[in-house]
């Protein structure tokens, strides 16, 4: 389980910095610049993955008050949750391949209710995955690396580490869960006349 201080810790690591901090409030240039950027990095780390912590999944609710240009060429729109930072999946068989994302709202062809699968802001460290925190680290690395450190700052070598560890959490977390059969393609199922 990761604290808050052992992901700062870890990032400062990274960057190749030897200050360590107790707390993210601590008054020093290490634990300022890392809180500033704190909130918005940790999302952005949560959308580049499909991390199983912070997916959620429920039914959305059709929008009933939107007119059929809003719409159009689709029949219907569902509200996205307010905590939603990233849709995963449309469980629907109808919509699953058929679908727009606009703003918070899901376009699709089918009455509701509209099920998915979204990934949700999780600001509590004691409730990520390890491999979370480490790619978060290396994410805090990347943005924050050329502030604390300095011009001699790898930030190429940083992203790389960054995209390192997004693949090789991906790789753990997709394990976690059986495997996604796929669907055949309308070329395939056309090269073998309908048939599978």
């Amino acid at each position: 389980m990761s604290t808050e201080t052992d992901v700062a810790n870890l990032a400062a690591a990274r960057i190749g910095s030897e200050t360590r901090i107790s707390s993210l409030d601590d008054d020093r240039p290490l634990a300022r610049t890392l809180k500033a950027v704190w909130s918005i990095e940790r999302r952005a780390t949560i959308r580049a993955g499909a991390w199983n912590f912070a997916a959620r999944r429920g039914a959305l609710a059709q929008l009933a008050d939107l007119t059929a240009a809003e719409t159009y060429p689709y029949a219907a729109a569902f509200e996205m949750p307010s905590d939603a930072l990233r849709l995963l999946e449309v469980l629907d068989p109808v919509a699953r391949d058929d679908y727009q994302r606009e703003g918070k709202r899901v376009l699709c062809n089918v009455s509701g209710p509209l099920y998915a699968r979204w990934l949700i802001d999780v600001p509590e460290a004691s409730n990520w995955d390890d491999d979370f925190a480490e790619a978060f680290a290396c994410r805090l690395a990347w943005k924050c690396g050329r502030k604390i450190y300095g011009g001699d700052f790898d930030d190429v070598k940083a992203w790389k580490e960054f995209e390192a560890a997004i693949s090789k959490a991906a790789g753990a977390d997709a394990m976690e869960n059986p495997p996604i059969e796929q669907e055949e393609s309308d070329w395939i199922l056309a090269r073998l006349g309908g048939r599978i």
